[in-house]
């Protein structure tokens, strides 16, 4: 679940505030990175970002930074390993025990060309598998780093985008320690309880 991750990614960021840019960094490299963008929970920590910048723990930029470089280095890594290995990337786990992977990868580039790397880092399962795939087609270098900079530029402050409005509507407080959390309940007479509206729907608490 969103919020449990960035509960306990939340509070190891925290817990580690002079290596966040280098954390981010390094999550947001190895969500892009072919193989290994497979299997690690990037959104969730990029989410994590997000919400640490709302709560006013790190700045925007230099979180934006991080994650922009993490995530342009990861797929242009994932590239080159596709163009130095070519054919032999179908004998290399995980696309040894899952070669559907690379062949959906290869699909879908073959179907869009050069935008599919535009295109690819919007969709989850295709983002570690199409760099990797572009390369083994040799794609032009010029042209897939267009493509690989203009959607991170984007993706980006998408994927941080839940973690700020999580922060915001919860309280990054009650966010980082695990409580249930709410929005603060405003009364309007009397000392009746408030009906807490959900804390992630963005309505007001209701009295």
């Amino acid at each position: 679940m969103l919020i449990d991750g960035m509960e306990r990614w939340g509070a190891f960021i925290e817990a580690n505030a002079s290596w966040a840019e280098v954390i981010l960094f390094l999550c947001a490299f190895a969500e892009s990175l072919a193989f290994v963008g497979l299997v690690v929970p990037g959104v969730v920590l990029i989410a994590t970002g997000g919400a640490l910048v709302a709560s006013g723990a790190l700045g925007f930029w230099q979180v934006y930074a991080a994650i922009a470089l993490g995530a342009v280095l990861g797929d242009a890594v994932s590239y080159w390993l596709g163009r130095v290995f070519g054919d032999r990337v179908p004998a290399v786990w995980p696309f040894r025990q899952r070669p559907e992977l690379l062949e959906r990868g290869s699909r879908f580039f073959l179907r869009h060309g050069g935008k599919s790397v535009f295109f690819a880092r919007f969709l989850g399962p295709l983002r570690p598998v199409v760099p990797i795939t572009a390369g083994m087609m040799a794609m032009p270098h010029h042209s897939f780093q267009t493509a690989n900079l203009l959607s991170a530029v984007i993706w980006v402050p998408l994927m941080m985008t839940p973690g700020f409005a999580i922060a915001k509507g919860v309280g990054i407080d009650e966010l980082l320690s695990g409580a249930t959390a709410t929005p603060a309940a405003s009364r309007n007479g009397g000392d009746r309880p408030c009906v807490l509206a959900p804390p992630i729907s963005g309505q007001p608490s209701r009295c």
